[in-house]
């Protein structure tokens, strides 16, 4: 089914079905799974084929679109739900087309590919927890050659871990969310719209990019979280998350 066979006694329905899961996962984060087979039944019927501007019917494309997608990827370290969350993607960025500076969507869409990656994230945190932990030992005195001879197998072995295949994986997801994200940002701003929320998640994923990319190269992804932090931390009503105002406080001081 597509956009123009839609009358609008069904728009309005589509439209309240989407108002009572966002309102259901409102009350209660995991009933996601109660939604599943109501929207597979709307994704098997309906693609947006838009070819012009149409701002009524945009009106609730995006809130379907997010709603829908806050299901997929309601168990995002888990791999969310893999049909749903592709989906949303593809139907974001057809619409990219025809809203080429559409901040919302650009974000709808870096989100997704940050959403997609948590899966390879939670592997390599699983296994870095399990690694630190088999590696504890008592701490002894090193003399200065042996420090070096330390931090320069450190680096190595730091090397090699983001070849393996979850480190590979997770980059290359990372790499389209950072981008849109970092589109979505120079586009609020240039629309004179740039929030708290938007900066952090361009944040988080730039944060995400950085630890899993070599330590060769990483650092361009930290400094431009950090300066998305900066910037968020700046802004007026907004307060960053805890765990990120901390970040901002720990190494904020690298932007100086």
């Amino acid at each position: 089914m597509g956009l123009m066979s839609m009358d609008e006694d069904t728009v309005r329905t589509l439209f309240l079905t989407v108002e009572c899961m966002n309102k259901s996962l409102g009350r209660a984060d995991d009933s996601w799974r109660d939604h599943l087979e109501a929207i597979r039944n709307i994704t098997s019927i309906l693609e947006f084929n838009d070819t012009i501007s149409d701002q009524d019917r945009r009106q609730w494309q995006l809130p379907l679109m997010t709603v829908f997608q806050r299901v997929a990827y309601a168990d995002a370290d888990s791999g969310g739900v893999p049909d749903i969350a592709n989906w949303c993607l593809k139907q974001a960025v057809t619409l990219l087309q025809v809203y080429p500076e559409d901040v919302e969507l650009l974000t709808l869409i870096g989100r997704n590919w940050l959403s997609r990656a948590q899966r390879s994230l939670s592997r390599i945190h699983l296994s870095e927890q399990s690694s630190s932990s088999s590696g504890e030992s008592s701490q002894v005195h090193l003399s200065s050659s042996e420090e070096n001879r330390q931090v320069i197998r450190g680096n190595a072995e730091a090397e090699s871990i983001v070849c393996s295949a979850d480190y590979v994986e997770a980059r290359g997801i990372l790499l389209p969310a950072v981008e849109y994200l970092q589109c979505a940002v120079n586009t609020a701003r240039s629309q004179g719209n740039i929030t708290g929320d938007l900066l952090t998640t361009a944040a988080e994923a730039c944060m995400s990019l950085g630890n899993v990319s070599s330590p060769k190269t990483n650092c361009q992804y930290f400094q431009q979280a950090l300066s998305y932090l900066q910037d968020a931390n700046e802004l007026t009503n907004y307060n960053l998350p805890l765990h990120l105002q901390s970040y901002l406080e720990d190494y904020g001081s690298l932007m100086e």
